[in-house]
């Protein structure tokens, strides 16, 4: 084999290597993102068998509540169960000339039996939202459907009306034939009976809900022994409706508060710290109230200011004049006149002066200016110099 041949079937067997390994190549890679692609699925599997287990767990659990709040599985002992406390509950609330009749039975394959009845009776308004109270807070699986009131000719002096319901109840195929009745009441109700009914009976239909005064003022109040204190309590209304205030709970004598301006008056006769509660009431429909907490805090008196000092009527400084610079034996002396005196002051270094409103130091006399200082700072006072002037043109630096 000649060279070439040789480096030909090189390059051939190389080429060969290569293809081979791209093949393996591809093959690995595909069959890598095949796997990741199968491992994927699996999770998603899982994930979604996960979320079945979890609905068939709330399911089941619901299905348990459902089987507590049942009627019985027995279609007589359900009817009969529940026509019988449809019956007190209607006698119960002051419901007259009452009549409890089952009018249709309904099964739904094997889940469910529908029973329907038909109430009336006679009452008022304030009976029937005790009646709508006490039949939600029971916690059975049932619903009015269909509820009429119209008002009775007869009592309608009196407020009677003529009330009519349309009632829906269930008894699951799974619960027991001697199921007991609900025990507990329904949490979707309000526990209250009178906040039940104010709420339907005190509602506004023609605006908005009305809405309590609210606070923006300061909680923390403070007063001095001795002395009559009045502040006035911040409360402001959404609706801008008139308030009124009353002190709620233990209150100290010394504190009054007026009733249409929320004003606090305070006269204490000891220091101390003292809790209080302000209830602000609204006059909206229905009436809005609103308990704000305040901490008054009594203290002493502030001592009294002390008294400025008076000033002169006349400041001798404005009318102080350097007339001289003289040369003694061994030193300079700065002569000083003081006019409103009528006074020549001749003054060496190390020298003090008090003249008018200011007091000052001698440091250094030349034949050319005196050196002062006046409260830390220090100024030169040239011949016919004036000494006011020269000290507050130093305070202007």
């Amino acid at each position: 084999m000649t060279q070439r041949e040789r480096f030909l079937a090189i390059g051939v067997g190389g080429l060969m290597l290569i293809i081979g390994l791209q093949w393996m190549f591809t093959k690995y890679r595909t069959s890598l993102r095949t796997r990741t692609t199968q491992i994927t699925n699996l999770e998603n599997q899982k994930q979604r068998l996960e979320e079945e287990l979890l609905q068939g767990a709330y399911a089941d659990r619901q299905m348990g509540e459902y089987l507590v709040r049942s009627l019985p599985s027995t279609n007589e002992r359900a009817l009969g169960d529940y026509s019988r406390w449809l019956l007190d509950l209607v006698q119960a609330n002051g419901v007259t000339g009452a009549d409890v009749d089952p009018t249709s039975s309904q099964a739904f394959g094997e889940l469910y039996q529908r029973f329907s009845f038909r109430v009336s009776g006679k009452t008022t308004l304030p009976k029937v939202t005790e009646l709508l109270h006490a039949f939600y807070a029971k916690d059975y699986l049932h619903r009015i459907r269909e509820f009429n009131v119209r008002p009775n000719k007869v009592g309608q002096a009196s407020g009677e009306m003529i009330m009519e319901l349309s009632i829906d109840a269930i008894a699951l195929k799974a619960a027991a034939e001697n199921v007991s009745p609900p025990l507990q009441p329904s949490w979707k109700v309000e526990p209250s009976v009178a906040a039940y009914r104010d709420g339907i009976l005190q509602r506004n239909f023609f605006s908005p809900p009305n809405q309590p005064p609210t606070f923006a003022g300061n909680k923390s109040v403070d007063a001095i022994v001795g002395k009559e204190t009045k502040m006035e309590l911040k409360f402001e209304d959404p609706e801008g409706h008139s308030v009124t205030y009353t002190l709620v709970g233990e209150t100290p004598e010394f504190i009054e508060i007026d009733p249409s301006s929320g004003s606090l008056k305070i006269n204490p006769s000891a220091t101390g710290k003292h809790d209080l509660m302000v209830r602000a009431t609204d006059n909206g429909f229905p009436s809005r109230s609103i308990e704000q907490p305040l901490t008054l805090s009594v203290n002493d008196p502030p001592p009294p200011p002390e008294p400025d000092k008076p000033k002169p009527e006349f400041d001798d400084a404005k009318q102080t004049v350097l007339t001289g610079l003289v040369q003694g034996r061994d030193d300079w002396t700065a002569w000083m006149n003081v006019r409103t005196r009528g006074e020549t002051l001749k003054l060496r270094v190390g020298d003090s002066f008090e003249i008018g409103s200011l007091k000052g130091t001698v440091i250094e006399v030349t034949q050319r200016f005196a050196l002062l200082e006046i409260d830390g700072r220090r100024f030169t006072l040239r011949p016919s110099g004036n000494l006011a002037e020269a000290a507050k043109a130093s305070e202007d630096e």
